[in-house]
């Protein structure tokens, strides 16, 4: 079952035309950048940033495995530490986010320029769709 699972993911990769995959890769960092560009914009908004940060508790859970004699599989609780997330206000410089989004813009134009030719070269290489 998990060789399975394993393996799902790349057979969806492996049904991915060279063409489209050309084009992924190439629109990639400006992808990257866009979101970026969205957090920093959602941060100047709000006025101050959103930073992730992990919290463990514990969770009582029912365990199976403990064994009951004559070979039976038998049920028990036990604690298990559970790992969630949960995003915290911290104080910002706005100037500094301003600047940020500033050289995020201008650094997007360049990006935009280089996937456009990185997509004509796509199209070029793998002309069918």
């Amino acid at each position: 079952m998990r060789a399975i699972l394993v393996l799902l993911p790349l057979a969806l990769v492996a049904c991915t035309s060279p063409r489209a995959a050309c084009e992924r890769d190439a629109l990639h960092d400006l992808r990257v950048m866009d979101a970026l560009i969205a957090e920093t914009e959602q941060t100047l908004a709000r006025g101050y940033a959103l930073q992730r940060e992990p919290v463990t508790r514990p969770r009582l859970q029912v365990c199976y495995g403990a064994p009951l004699g004559d070979n039976r599989v038998g049920m028990t609780l036990c604690n298990r530490s559970e790992t969630t997330y949960r995003e915290r206000p911290v104080a910002v410089d706005l100037g500094a986010e301003r600047r940020k989004l500033t050289s995020l813009q201008a650094k997007r134009q360049d990006l935009a320029r280089s996937a456009a030719r990185r997509l004509a070269a796509c199209r070029k290489t793998y002309p069918e769709g």
